[in-house]
């Protein structure tokens, strides 16, 4: 079984991390785009996860079809939506990954 974190795209993400971050590190430049391959690094070293943002899934798709055509997702797996809110407030919502059908 592995988890597929959908998060939002990665500037926004790497933007909310970073302002955490900067605080604790003052004096020492924190980018949006350094916070974000820290978090690909953490999941990867994880080895049942995968880090998805929004942006590499294809619009004309629903997620769970995108997930299975280009990440291998499988019955079994879950989907970890993280969206956001309010800052330093993500909301979650988790679903097991059931076959996609397409229809129509």
């Amino acid at each position: 079984m592995a988890d597929f974190l959908l998060l939002p795209p990665r500037p926004t993400v790497g933007e909310e991390i970073a302002r955490l971050i900067r605080p604790y590190l003052p004096g020492v430049r924190v980018s949006a785009a350094d916070c974000v391959k820290f978090l690909d690094s953490l999941v990867a070293a994880t080895g049942k996860a995968f880090l998805v943002h929004r942006e590499e899934l294809p619009d004309e798709d629903g997620v769970a079809v995108a997930l299975r055509d280009g990440f291998g997702a499988e019955p079994g797996d879950r989907i970890v939506h993280v969206l956001t809110g309010r800052p330093g407030e993500p909301r979650v919502a988790v679903e097991e990954f059931l076959d996609a059908v397409i229809v129509g």
